[in-house]
């Protein structure tokens, strides 16, 4: 594909264009921004900028630089008041409508007995009404206007090399529901649009503002689907929308911030020159302003789950798991599926097969993501197995499923009775299907952790432990048993199957930790359980990329996976080394040297822009500690009061009198709060 302007402008993403579009957020919220450099370029002759005619504008940026007190640099109280309630007032004239309604709903037992009520007086029901309720297309600020008119211009000026970044990004690493095949169709889609949209490449504002107008007033529009539809049908046709344009922000950011720096000089002459953290952080802001404007207008539909899903990734990458925000927009993604019914099974009279495939994948990808963040925070999961009522996506690639029928269908005949793959590989899909299947025992894990303490415990636990069994036991063979060697490189698929091996154990130390915690005894299975575990994670990382394309990967699994583990090796360590009872079935020596690797790990394997890069760093700062204590320190013992075999093994946090030397140390160990039950998957 030829680029879209006459010459690429890479080389011109300055630190100074990406400020301009930093502030998005800040300024487009009261209606004044607009970037300097694109104005100047603008040629809008005799016409006044959207900005300067937006109500609100006459509120200059020289009032809020003064301060609340200075009156008169501010804004009347009266027109503050007005100005909020007109706001207020579109956003409650733009219905959102009410989503899927399910069988308690207010609506229920009339649309039940539909047939029953029918009469010549009564021409509509509550799902007619529903159905009825129209958004209003014309409450739209001319502020709003610019700055998405700014925004397309962006993603104009440089499209080509964007459009390859992101097909470069996942070809590498496939996400659940963004492949190389269906980014392809959005990509060319956006494209046409811009393309048949500018008429004055020299001067391509006008024309944008006017896209920008057009996008507004489709985003309104319900988005119809039949049967006959194919994919390319339904991925071209729906660009003009805010929620596609927030995809592609998403999807620029994530591969800004994840391609190594080998693969930008190959795929574009400029590409070297662009500052990739500003670009995420642009893609970020660009985003978050794409979802404001759906939200403003009031939108519920498909596409939006995907910008939800790509943003909230995008914001784990950059600003770490453990940041507020993509939690946040995770929630809302829980609340788009159910409010869609992709937790339901659909009408295969009325819908094409490969958009009941890709809902799966989206539901899954949100299940499996909701359960990774909920175990990485320790909190409540949003999206539950217990009110999903669909079959698990087939385990074709996304080239099948999007390919003719004849070809996906000679696909699906490859498949096993049970939707697997009979070639014995673990895809992508494979993974994912695994995932949910054992994502019902982390549900149960998590609620065990997060209750109050039950009197039956150990009894409860041992029930999660058969059903985890027996879940395993229905998979795959290549799913149900795992055999690895440090010293045999390990293909794609025996990595993945090594991933959900950890998944699996991780279920167990959880379980584990609780026991201990609630009982106080000393546990066995524990410290064998985050023994294997962490060695098979060292296995996982030793088989990174050298150019570093996985890097968010292996910041992921060292963060989920290790900091848990190495942590209840590195206290049993210390424990055990300040005890006159040393434990011979402890293997103090291979300890020593898995947590001397995993801390090498966590300081050269991270990559400093990682979002998890802070706290992986303050886990190496303890673990260095703990082995330099347990190395250098003369064996000290315990008082004769302290009962070594009855105190509890924990992470990062207790008044235990072997780390009590170093204030500093201690002080770190107490604000940093990982042991509790509700944070126990970091």
């Amino acid at each position: 594909m030829g680029c879209l302007a006459p010459a690429s402008r890479a080389g011109d993403l300055s630190s100074n264009v990406i400020m301009q579009f930093l502030v998005v957020d800040a300024g487009a919220e009261s209606g004044r921004w607009i970037s300097p450099a694109i104005a100047k370029r603008s040629s809008l002759a005799g016409t006044r900028s959207a900005a300067d005619t937006s109500p609100g504008h006459s509120c200059s940026s020289k009032s809020t630089s003064k301060g609340n007190g200075d009156s008169k640099d501010s804004c009347p109280e009266g027109f503050l008041r007005d100005r909020f309630i007109a706001d207020w007032s579109k956003k409650t004239a733009s219905s959102p409508g009410t989503g899927v309604l399910g069988p308690t709903s207010y609506s229920a037992v009339y649309d039940e007995s539909e047939d029953v009520i029918k009469s010549p007086t009564v021409t509509t029901s509550f799902r007619d009404f529903s159905k009825s309720l129209k958004r209003s297309q014309n409450l739209v600020d001319d502020a709003d206007i610019q700055v998405g008119a700014e925004l397309l211009l962006f993603l104009y000026q440089d499209f080509t090399l964007y459009e390859r970044m992101s097909i470069s990004k996942f070809c590498h690493c496939e996400g659940h529901v963004f492949a190389p095949a269906l980014l392809r169709l959005l990509f060319a889609s956006v494209r046409q649009m811009l393309n048949n949209a500018i008429s004055d490449e020299s001067d391509p504002l006008p024309d944008l503002i006017a896209l920008s107008k057009k996008i507004f007033e489709n985003c309104s529009k319900i988005i119809y689907v039949d049967s006959h539809m194919t994919p390319q049908d339904y991925f071209i046709s729906m660009p003009n929308r805010w929620e596609v344009i927030g995809v592609i922000f998403s999807i620029i950011g994530s591969s800004a911030f994840l391609l190594p720096a080998s693969d930008m000089v190959t795929l574009h002459p400029h590409a070297a020159n662009v500052d990739r953290q500003g670009l995420s952080l642009v893609s970020i802001s660009a985003g978050d302003k794409c979802l404001r404007f759906c939200e403003n207008a009031g939108v519920i539909s498909e596409p939006l789950s995907w910008a939800l899903l790509a943003h909230a990734s995008l914001l784990s990458f950059v600003y770490g798991d453990h940041d507020y925000r993509p939690w946040k927009i995770l929630g809302d993604l829980s609340t788009l599926v159910y409010s869609l019914g992709f937790h339901q099974r659909q009408n295969n009279e009325t819908l094409p097969f490969f958009l009941i495939e890709h809902r799966k994948r989206l539901l899954l990808g949100a299940y499996s993501i909701d359960k990774e963040l909920a175990t990485f925070l320790g909190r409540p999961p949003r999206i539950s197995w217990r009110h999903i009522d669909v079959d698990l996506p087939l385990d074709i690639t996304y080239n099948e499923l999007l390919a003719e029928p004849e070809i996906r269908d000679a696909a699906i005949a490859q498949l096993d009775e049970d939707g697997w793959n009979t070639q014995g590989i673990v895809s992508r899909t494979t993974f994912v299907r695994s995932m949910y299947k054992i994502g019902q025992v982390r549900e149960l894990v998590l609620e065990l952790s997060l209750n109050s303490p039950l009197e039956n415990l150990e009894r409860r636990i041992l029930e999660i432990t058969e059903l985890a069994a027996e879940i395993r036991s229905q998979l795959p063979p290549r799913l149900q048993a795992v055999s690895y060697n440090d010293s045999v490189t390990l293909s794609e698929s025996n990595l993945m199957t090594l991933c959900f091996h950890l998944e699996c154990l991780y279920n167990e130390l959880i379980m584990q930790r609780i026991l201990v915690k609630r009982t106080g005894y000393e546990s066995q299975r524990l410290r064998s359980v985050a023994h294997e575990m962490l060695s098979a994670l060292l296995i996982v990382n030793g088989h990174r990329a050298p150019d570093g394309r996985d890097n968010n990967t292996v910041a992921w699994n060292t963060s989920f996976y290790g900091l848990p583990s190495a942590g209840v090796l590195a206290i049993e360590l210390l424990r055990q080394s300040q005890s006159t009872h040393h434990d011979p079935m402890f293997p103090r020596s291979e300890i020593i040297q898995n947590l001397s690797r995993f801390a090498g790990d966590l300081e050269y394997a991270i990559a400093r822009e990682a979002g998890n890069y802070e706290i992986c760093q303050q886990a190496r700062k303890l673990i260095r500690s703990i082995l330099d204590r347990v190395l250098s320190a003369p064996q000290v013992s315990l008082p004769a009061s302290a009962d070594v075999s009855s105190m509890p093994i924990e992470w990062l946090g207790s008044d235990d009198i072997w780390l009590n030397q170093d204030s500093d140390f201690m002080r770190w160990i107490h604000n940093f709060d990982w042991n509790q039950e509700t944070s126990m998957g970091q």
